[in-house]
């Protein structure tokens, strides 16, 4: 992925959290791109973005298609790393927020998925499973 991408996604995604009332900080630590704080706790943010969806060839659907491992032995993304992922499909300008649970090292999501409904309903879900469990670093 070219860092132009990159950064556009971890703009992106410092700028939606902004916009849910989540201060955050844009890092760029191994392992993580956010440093986001939920009630004056850290949580680390990896941001994940690709520019627009893709047909498999012989396929109808098109799919956003992120990369979820790190390092040379392509070893997927766990809670080690970071506390929730930002998979960014920067053409629709939308979020899908996920804590990093049984990823393999591609996570795939179908382009009619990649909606603001999907967004909040995410950010939601994962906001509110950190703040049961303090997942915080």
């Amino acid at each position: 992925m070219s860092t132009k991408i990159g950064l556009q996604g971890e703009l992106l995604a410092s700028s939606v959290l902004q916009g849910y009332g989540i201060d955050n900080d844009l890092v760029g630590k191994d392992g993580y791109d956010l440093l986001a704080w939920l009630e004056q706790k850290p949580i680390r943010v990896q941001v994940k973005a690709t520019q627009k969806a893709h047909t498999d060839r012989g396929k109808t659907v098109a799919r956003y298609n992120f990369q979820t491992n790190y390092g040379g032995q392509k070893t997927p993304i766990s809670k080690i790393q970071c506390d929730m992922l930002a998979l960014v499909a920067l053409d629709r300008r939308t979020i899908h927020f996920m804590l990093p649970e049984n990823l393999s090292t591609t996570k795939k999501i179908y382009s009619e998925q990649m909606t603001l409904e999907n967004e909040q309903m995410t950010f939601s879900k994962v906001f509110d499973t950190l703040k049961r469990m303090c997942t915080c670093s």
